[in-house]
């Protein structure tokens, strides 16, 4: 049996996401986003293809890591084109109290991860290991990430948040909770309000059909920014990729470890304009 490449693999799961049903379309996601069409994907479908998806980005191979590195940093930005948040709501006392409890949980539970190597033992791994460097390094538990399809546990979180400094050393800022692509706005506020919460998505990537001589490209600085370009299904046809509505989920950051006010631990200070990740120096 012939065995696919970190980057090949890569390629193919662009080709499954594609044929099942909603993944190539636009989810179900609030009035007001870009273009809503078909039924989503089963979640326990859903499940399955977001970590193959993730398992083939922890292993890719690419020419040039280290130019790769601005591309990735600038995709997780808030203003990027493959960004999309959900709408706001004013925030009411009750939010308010809901997301103290928040905080408190995550403090309490979650401090022992201030040393990453506890972290590891419990689990969680980096997101593209072979990546440097990030303004955000994900420490990622599948398990987690698995069980918030369904449920929220703010002690279990399907990231953890780890800033890097000049010696290398890495800090715990805060985590990362998922939910469901097709959740709606309720079961999202219900998780955390969205008059506190920041939710996002990644959407709208196109990627290259498994034969076409792009696939068959070793990914390098230049293959990558070609394709993370294209945004829209139009522009993803016309390049003969295949499109995608979106990667994995929604989430939201809390930077519960960052500092003590609100606007540092929801994102409403120093953040760009959809208020998830660092702005840029």
């Amino acid at each position: 049996m012939r065995v696919l490449s970190p980057k090949s693999c890569l390629v193919a799961a662009f080709a499954l996401l594609a044929i099942i049903p909603g993944t190539g379309r636009a989810q179900a996601v609030p009035a007001g986003t870009p273009s809503q069409e078909a039924a989503p994907t089963p979640r326990g479908v859903q499940r399955a293809i977001d970590g193959m998806v993730f398992r083939m980005l922890q292993t890719m191979q690419v020419r040039d890591a280290a130019s790769i590195a601005p591309l990735i940093n600038a995709l997780l930005g808030d203003t990027a084109a493959h960004m999309r948040a959900a709408p706001r709501r004013p925030a009411t006392a009750a939010d308010s109290a809901r997301a103290r409890e928040v905080v408190r949980t995550i403090r309490e539970a979650l401090a022992p991860y201030r040393d990453v190597a506890a972290a590891e033992r419990a689990g969680y791994e980096r997101f593209l290991p072979w990546l440097e460097p990030q303004a955000v390094y994900h420490y990622n538990n599948l398990a987690n990430a698995a069980a918030e399809q369904d449920r929220f546990d703010p002690a279990r979180p399907t990231s953890l948040l780890y800033t890097k400094g000049a010696d290398g050393s890495l800090t715990l800022v805060g985590v990362m909770y998922t939910a469901p692509s097709d959740a709606t706005l309720e079961e999202l506020d219900a998780r955390l309000p969205l008059g506190i919460a920041h939710w996002h998505q990644h959407v709208d990537f196109c990627g290259p059909r498994p034969g076409s001589p792009d696939a068959r490209q070793v990914p390098d600085s230049a293959w990558l920014a070609r394709w993370l370009a294209i945004d829209t299904r139009e522009r993803c046809t016309a390049a003969g990729g295949i499109f995608l509505a979106r990667l994995f989920g929604w989430m939201v950051h809390v930077n519960a470890f960052a500092g003590d006010t609100d606007g540092v631990v929801w994102g409403h200070e120093g953040r760009n304009h959809m208020h998830v990740h660092p702005a840029a120096p």
